[in-house]
Order: structure tokens, then C-alpha cells, then sequence
């Protein structure tokens, strides 16, 4: 994907934004690693510039202007190399990353939004789940927490033609989740539009907030996974759908707990004829 797109659309850049836009465009490697006060100099624009262009550009600072040409620029190789090359690799030292990784994740949650998701997915005729890649497994988890709950819970294709042959099962009152951590895949925009033109309730796992996108979600939950040049692990992202599962349980008072234990009279029923 070219960086290009990143940027938002419809909006009149400068000439000297211009000049960002083509630097970033050819070199996105060389960017990354460069900061403000060096982008600046090497483009003879003020450093003020180039925080207005990061704003200009659909992003809250220059930090995520980061984030986001990393995510559209940098393969899994290199994100896995930079990480090995950033100091220890114990399991202790990538445990304590992703025990700050979830301290941020929670630093940052906006709890309004947090349960507007949670009453959404409880009051639901049917929760419809689309995910692409690693998040896949997110999607996952959340369907089999919501499907022991009795929640009727589909998951759409991640691409092609099949990902329009699941959204068509959305209906008013709906909720359609999808996951754009880095930046939000067409096919996540395209759930989102469609949740919206059938009266369903879209929600987004995202790792920043979509200002700008030309498609919004209706609710946004923000995980937090590193910085753009780490290997990023998704258990915050886990953490946060569990945390969202147990808030639909109490949300849904009392029917949650009954359905679990419908299901483990069934399984104490027919666990003995089953095989080994």
C-alpha cells in the first residue's frame, strides 16, 4: 500500500505539505526514523510545519502520523527484527511489555464507549464479526464467548466476494465488529458503511482513533500494541474483547449465567458416551 493513502482525502494541502506528503511517499523507511526536528531540516520547513501537516493529515500528532506509515509500509519481517534488536527477548521482559502495553490500553479506554459496545451486543438480534489476518483470532474468541451466551453470532469472509455474501445478513439493530488496528482495511470500511445504511451498530478495535476516515464506526475501542517498529502481539487486544464479554454477561442479567449452565446440564448428560 502506498503511503499516499494514509493521508486524508479531500482536503487542500500546502506546497510545503506537499513536500511532506512526497518525502514520506518515496522514502517511508528513511521517515520512520527520523524525528520532527530532523524531517523539518532536511525539507527547510519549520518544525511547527510538520505538526500541522500530522493534524492536516487526519492524525492526532506526529506520533501517529508514525504509526500509520508504519503499519501501511513495514512487512512482519522487519516489525519482528526491529523488536529482536530492541533489547532483551526473555519471556519475562516480553511479558512485562505487554503487561505496560495493557496499562495504556486501559489509560486510554473510553468507558462510554466501552458500554454503549457492550449494551449494543447484549440487546442484538445477531452480532455479525469480520476480521482479516491476525485479529481473525480476536473474532474468534469473541464468537465462541458470545455463542455460549446463546447470542446468534456469524462470521463474515475477510475478503472477495464472500465478505459481501455474510454482510447481507445484517439487520437493523445488528451489531457488525470489525478490527482495524494500524489502519482500517477497505473491507472493515465497507462493513462499517453497510452496518450503517441497514440501521445496524458498527463497532472498530483500532489502535487509533479513525479522525478523519471517510467511514466512522459508531463505537471505537482503542487498543494500544506498541510502536510502529515492534512486533505486535495482540494481547491487549485479547484482554480488552474478554473484558467486553464479561460487561455484555452483565448486561444481559442473569441469561448469560443461565445459558452456561443449560450447557454444562447438557454436557454432564453426554460426556460419558463420548470418546476419549
Amino acid at each position: 500500500m502506498s503511503p499516499t493513502s494514509l493521508f486524508k482525502q479531500g482536503v487542500m494541502y500546502t506546497q510545503a505539505e506537499h513536500t511532506i506528503i512526497d518525502f514520506i511517499s518515496a522514502n517511508p523507511t528513511e521517515f520512520l526514523v527520523m524525528p520532527i526536528q530532523q524531517l523539518a531540516t532536511r525539507l527547510g520547513v519549520s518544525d511547527a510545519t510538520v505538526s500541522r501537516f500530522a493534524r492536516h493529515a487526519g492524525f492526532r500528532d506526529f506520533k501517529e502520523l508514525k504509526s500509520a506509515v508504519a503499519a501501511g509500509t513495514l512487512g512482519p519481517a522487519e516489525k519482528m527484527a526491529a523488536s529482536i534488536g530492541d533489547g532483551p527477548t526473555s519471556p519475562q521482559a516480553f511479558l512485562e511489555r505487554q503487561q505496560n502495553y495493557l496499562g495504556v490500553t486501559s489509560q486510554r479506554l473510553n468507558v462510554q464507549a466501552f458500554e454503549r459496545a457492550a449494551q449494543a451486543i447484549a440487546e442484538a438480534p445477531s452480532v455479525l464479526l469480520h476480521a482479516k489476518g491476525a485479529a481473525a483470532a480476536c473474532a474468534e474468541l469473541l464468537r465462541f464467548r458470545l455463542a455460549r451466551f446463546g447470542k446468534r453470532v456469524e462470521t463474515v469472509p475477510a475478503g472477495g466476494s464472500e465478505l459481501f455474501e455474510g454482510l447481507v445478513h445484517a439487520e437493523p439493530e445488528s451489531v457488525v465488529v470489525t478490527f482495524g488496528f494500524q489502519r482500517l482495511p477497505e473491507e472493515s470500511r465497507i462493513a462499517i458503511e453497510y452496518a450503517r445504511s441497514v440501521g445496524a451498530t458498527s463497532l472498530l478495535f483500532t489502535g487509533r482513533p479513525q479522525r478523519g476516515a471517510n467511514v466512522q464506526a459508531d463505537i471505537e475501542l482503542l487498543v494500544y500494541r506498541g510502536e510502529p517498529l515492534e512486533y505486535h502481539s495482540m494481547a491487549s487486544a485479547v484482554a480488552l474483547v474478554d473484558a467486553l464479554v464479561v460487561a455484555v454477561a452483565a448486561q444481559l442479567d442473569g441469561a448469560a449465567t443461565q445459558q452456561l449452565e443449560s450447557l454444562r446440564g447438557l454436557k454432564r448428560t453426554y460426556e460419558s458416551v463420548l470418546p476419549r
